[in-house]
């Protein structure tokens, strides 16, 4: 279950976001990005040594993809690089939501689109596909790209507890082009507004790393169980939509980097519940790939893994 903090951090952080975010709204697009990075480090900071509980769950989290204890040199220096690409990551939402989309390409390795190409061609010949993708490196820039490449994007996602912050998030989704599609995890209805998506010719994207409503189901994943969301690839089975996973990612140099998986075909046979599992596990394969390259960029703030106690025997859930 994602934790949630309690009700004195959720007011500061509230405050810090009204306040805070419009500052930064005005400011990210006019100052030198390493000027706002050198300050977002110490933003990040002080965040943390308010609300310091995080940090404890990161270090476990890490400490698994690592192989290294959550007290050791290594994981600690891991927490602060990974609350570093956070801080970043927000910074450059900022910044290249409202810059011309040319400035964001111009720091893709490559400086160009290429690696979208097999996404604008699958379009162009009418599939339906899914992105998904995880809560890793700058996903949110993943639509300023495929609006520059051609791709018109639908977003689903789960609105963010803060709404000022999630109010941020759509306005420079508008800005490229991206629809949002708000996911009530209640409605049965929800995969209605996918299929509208779909036949206005747009790529549908969501992420498939997390348990939202404690529904999914607890699978074998690097080590240990996790419960994982199956909605993903319940929709793609609905829809016929074939599943990509993407990432847009960090360089060391601090640039960006696009990388696809190989699609994913979701079989429909009698067993609907069968199909999405597989799914799923083909899924991640792809993810723990990614976890194991990017560790420092997947930002998870509560501890991933089920557990001992709750651990499902095989076959459960």
């Amino acid at each position: 279950m994602i934790a949630r903090p309690g009700r004195a951090v959720g007011r500061f952080n509230r405050w810090a976001i009204q306040r805070g975010f419009p500052l930064l709204a005005w400011i990210a697009p006019r100052a030198p990005r390493g000027v706002l990075f050198f300050h977002a480090r110490w933003v990040i900071a002080l965040v943390m040594a308010i609300y310091p509980a995080p940090k404890r769950a990161i270090a476990r989290n890490l400490a698994r993809l690592l192989g290294a204890p959550p007290d050791s040199r290594r994981v600690r220096r891991a927490v602060r690089e990974m609350l570093r690409h956070f801080a970043y990551s927000w910074v450059d939402l900022f910044r290249f939501g409202q810059l011309p989309a040319a400035r964001l390409v111009e720091l893709l390795d490559g400086a160009d689109l290429s690696a979208l190409e097999p996404l604008r061609r699958a379009r162009d010949e009418g599939r339906r596909q899914i992105l998904v993708t995880a809560h890793l490196g700058n996903w949110e820039l993943g639509g300023v790209l495929a609006s520059q490449a051609g791709l018109p994007l639908a977003v689903v996602y789960v609105p963010d507890a803060f709404g000022e912050a999630e109010r941020f998030r759509g306005r420079f989704r508008a800005a490229g082009d991206v629809t949002e599609i708000p996911l009530d995890l209640d409605d049965r209805l929800a995969g209605l507004p996918v299929l509208r998506a779909f036949d206005a010719g747009r790529v549908v994207a969501l992420q498939g790393d997390r348990d939202f409503n404690d529904r999914g189901v607890a699978v074998p994943f690097l080590g240990a169980q996790a419960r994982l969301p199956l909605g993903p690839f319940l929709l793609a089975r609905m829809t016929g939509a074939t599943l990509v996973p993407v990432f847009v990612a960090y360089t060391p140099e601090l640039r960006f980097t696009v990388e696809l998986g190989a699609p994913i075909a979701v079989a429909r046979t009698e067993d609907r519940a069968r199909d999405a599992r597989e799914a799923l596990e083909l899924w991640l394969e792809v993810l723990a790939k990614a976890l194991r390259r990017w560790p420092t960029q997947w930002y998870t703030f509560y501890d991933y893994w089920l557990p001992e106690g709750e651990q499902e025997a095989p076959g459960a859930g």
